[in-house]
């Protein structure tokens, strides 16, 4: 085997563990809840899967994800109530950025798949 092939190996594992290291580390959040209990449950049932530790009062580091606005609800005829609101994202009082989240009240997972993924990018993991 050419040196230079063995040294391209031995550094791909040599970074190896830690990258294994970095993903098992839980990200700490603190979720705000809103007004709106059937959404705080399905919200906070999605964030205390893995890679996530869900705190129960806020702690220094922890990403805080809080729905700061009213929470709009259209009541359509045929689907349901369709509820519409922001989501905001800081730590340590910083800002991170806020998203918008949209999904019906019998398909909650529509607006957690999306916060997870959300929050995930505002911990900058992926």
């Amino acid at each position: 085997m050419p040196r230079s092939l063995v040294l391209v190996f031995a550094g791909a594992f040599a970074f190896a563990p830690s990258g294994v290291l970095a993903q098992d580390r839980p990200v700490t959040l603190y979720f705000e809840p809103c007004d709106i209990q059937s959404l705080n449950d399905a919200i906070t049932a999605a964030l205390t899967q893995p890679p996530f530790l869900l705190l129960t009062t806020n702690a220094p580091n922890a990403l805080v994800i809080a729905i700061p606005d009213h929470v709009a609800a259209d009541h359509l005829k045929v689907s349901g109530t369709v509820w519409t609101f922001t989501v905001a994202f800081s730590r340590n009082g910083d800002s991170l950025g806020h998203s918008v989240e949209s999904c019906n009240e019998h398909k909650l997972s529509d607006c957690t798949d999306q916060l997870v993924s959300d929050v995930k990018s505002a911990a900058g993991i992926q």
